[in-house]
């Protein structure tokens, strides 16, 4: 079983809007790759290169929200 089968599988439904969006962000990624500029065979790479560079901060900005909503859902449910 896939990871996005699993999480849905075993989701509380009433909490499921406090769940990571692994869906979306699944989407985010490949969204990524399919429009990345091309490699060229020259090794010239630089604008690919930046081009995921600003991928990479935006994702992983995305995926802290998506860590401080779930750590934030925890702590009001221990408090």
């Amino acid at each position: 079983m896939k990871f996005g089968e699993h999480l849905t599988a075993h989701m509380t439904p009433e909490w499921s809007s406090q769940y990571i969006e692994y869906e979306y962000m699944k989407e985010l990624l490949e969204q990524a790759l399919a429009e990345a500029p091309v490699m060229v065979n020259n090794g010239d790479n630089r604008l690919r290169k930046q081009f995921f560079r600003e991928v990479d901060v935006s994702f992983f900005q995305y995926c802290e929200k998506q860590a401080t909503k779930i750590s934030t859902f925890f702590a009001e449910k221990l408090a």
